[in-house]
């Protein structure tokens, strides 16, 4: 009996040697962390589950019992990055394909084994970096990045948030900035939240697949909503969809209610 109980130890500790161990992650790039090129990857939470949405300084309803997994990704000179569309790889000073742009998927092969981890946090995990774990990585497989990732990660979550972003060089800068005050009240004032954003970076009408100026796109929780030369389809639209009256250009009365 003690010959049998010794051999069955022994096979299970073999076995337990042969397993494999997981040394992968799999998740959307959040932002670069560190001036060496190491990062946070987002898995997923509570709040948009495994979608990625940046919401630093936005509006937000986050569940009583919010917690996210996430991680550090430390990147070295020995760290390889691929190309998962061509199969390229290189170091991170010779890359020459996309890569750290907001919620690009990526797959990761890390030194250290992988043990999953979640944690309760106050606030959206795009705000906090803190006590998540740290991972080395040996290669990171980059995805091709795509508008539909770029509108994903700029998509409200919550269905009173609106985004809207004006590619408009001759936008009168005195309207926008009510509109701006508008926006920043409009919580307070009608329970709906708009965050205008005006001539954005280059590569946002790269990605959002900007042809033609003037253009104003209006993101929802549902997605892209309109998208338009007309900025009186602007007007529409808010005031048919979420029910509120935008500010008219021109209207000096919206200065005094605003200010």
């Amino acid at each position: 009996m003690k010959s049998l109980t010794a051999l069955t130890i022994m096979l299970l500790f073999i076995s337990g040697c042969g397993r494999d161990t997981d040394h992968t992650l799999e998740g959307r790039y959040m932002f670069t962390v560190s001036m060496e090129g190491s990062f946070q990857l987002f898995v997923e939470d509570s709040y948009t589950g495994s979608s990625y949405r940046y919401l630093n300084g936005l509006h937000t309803s986050l569940p009583e019992m919010y917690e996210a997994e996430s991680y550090m990704i430390h990147t070295t000179d020995d760290t390889v990055f691929t190309n998962t569309e061509t199969g390229e790889s290189a170091a991170m000073s010779d890359i020459d394909f996309p890569l750290h742009w907001p919620n690009q998927r990526l797959e990761i092969t890390v030194s250290e084994e992988v043990e999953p981890f979640s944690r309760r946090l106050e606030r959206p995990v795009t705000e906090e970096s803190r006590l998540f774990p740290v991972y080395t990585a040996e290669e990171v497989k980059a995805h091709a990045y795509t508008s539909d990732d770029f509108i994903e990660v700029h998509t409200p979550v919550e269905d009173d948030h609106y985004m809207l972003f004006l590619f408009d060089e001759d936008f009168d800068r005195e309207y926008l900035l009510i509109l701006n005050e508008f926006g920043s009240q409009a919580g307070e004032r009608y329970g709906v939240y708009i965050d205008v954003h005006y001539y954005a970076p280059d590569y946002f009408e790269t990605f959002m697949e900007i042809d033609d100026t003037p253009s104003y796109l209006v993101l929802s929780s549902e997605g892209e909503s309109l998208r338009t030369s007309d900025w009186e389809e602007i007007r529409s639209w808010f005031s048919s969809e979420a029910g509120i009256g935008m500010p008219r250009e021109g209207d000096p009365a919206w200065r005094e209610l605003l200010y």
